[in-house]
């Protein structure tokens, strides 16, 4: 798996956490969190271990200086951030990030289903209550396969914690991912 395919995969499971799923198949109904909506606040910490290096530095893709310098300065420094998180991760290094998203009663109902239109992964509610929610992944990628669990726990109604383990294989090597993160809620209206 290369570093942007795990960069890419990593990206997909941050914004999966924000919106607590991604495409999901369904047993049954779920049950949606008892949580606020509004602005949340995602605090994420990322850490993956297995990463050759060489394909880790080789395979990290790259933005050209005068085309960075062409945006505009919020956007640069969040591409820019992006970038070094990525790096940091492949090298196997923890990274953290803060972002905001905005939750809506749909959001939390259907654990928004169309967040990953491509298909690859295919993630199923194994559990399901008012606080906590429990999600099985299968993705493939580039003829790799990644398996994982995500759990979302709603500490009260204005604040959730989440942990997600992904194991992979690229050509028989080993790698596996851990993300965990808290999140709490700022206010019932959004900024973005």
């Amino acid at each position: 798996m290369s570093a942007g395919l795990l960069y890419a995969l990593e990206m997909k499971l941050s914004l999966a956490l924000a919106l607590l799923a991604g495409t999901i198949a369904w047993a049954a109904d779920p049950i949606p969190m008892d949580v606020k909506t509004g602005e949340w606040e995602y605090t994420v910490t990322s850490q993956m271990s297995g990463m050759p290096q060489a394909a880790a530095g080789k395979q990290m893709p790259q933005i050209p200086p005068e085309q960075l310098a062409k945006l505009p300065p919020e956007q640069r420094a969040r591409i820019e951030a992006m970038m070094k998180q990525a790096s940091g991760m492949a090298s196997g290094q923890p990274t953290t990030t803060t972002t905001k998203r905005c939750v809506t009663k749909d959001d939390l109902a259907k654990l928004n289903p169309n967040v990953n239109k491509d298909q690859s992964c295919k993630m199923t509610v194994t559990s399901s209550s008012r606080n906590k929610q429990e999600v099985h992944m299968e993705c493939e990628l580039n003829g790799n396969k990644q398996t994982g669990t995500a759990v979302f726990e709603a500490l009260s109604s204005e604040s959730m914690k989440f942990n997600v383990q992904v194991a992979a294989t690229n050509n028989g090597q080993p790698m596996n991912m851990t993300i965990n993160g808290t999140s709490k809620w700022l206010g019932a209206t959004c900024t973005e």
